[in-house]
């Protein structure tokens, strides 16, 4: 029995290091400010209603053509977008969460234009945000990192 013990203590204090704790993640972890791996682009996530995420463009690092005009949707599909502003587009959206760390919906790329795409929002251990479009079979990933709301 007496070897039992330390043994025990050393499990109860291995489960109790953040390292050995499962990753969980609620919609309060996800909303805020983030920025895209480049670091040209900080998108906002937060609530769109009835338990969704949405997340939208609210700063660029180059905010203007080179004629100093806002920056617009003009590769869009839909030629009624294409004079939306970049600003302000929702990249991502009816995100509904599906497991701890995981939500899913739709996301849309406006440096491609096109339609949106069936995607993904998974809060990765080390704090980044991994965000994942796919059409039919084929996905692709970008990270985005959190941002304190001061910056």
């Amino acid at each position: 029995m007496k070897k039992y013990i330390p043994m025990a203590l050393l499990f109860s204090l291995l489960l109790s290091l953040p390292v050995f704790a499962p990753a969980i993640a609620s919609a309060g972890a996800v909303k805020g400010l983030w920025m895209d791996e480049e670091g040209e682009a900080r998108i906002r996530v937060d609530s769109c209603g009835k338990g969704l995420l949405c997340a939208k463009i609210v700063w660029l690092r180059r905010p203007n053509d080179e004629n100093g005009r806002p920056l617009v949707d003009d590769g869009n599909s839909d030629e009624r977008l294409r004079r939306r502003p970049i600003i302000g587009i929702p990249v991502a959206y009816d995100m509904k969460q599906t497991h701890e760390n995981k939500w899913q919906g739709r996301v849309y790329d406006p440096k491609r234009g096109g339609p949106s795409y069936s995607g993904y929002m998974t809060l990765m251990r080390d704090g980044r945000m991994k965000v994942t479009g796919c059409l039919a079979f084929i996905c692709e990933s970008e990270y985005w990192k959190p941002v304190p709301d001061s910056e």
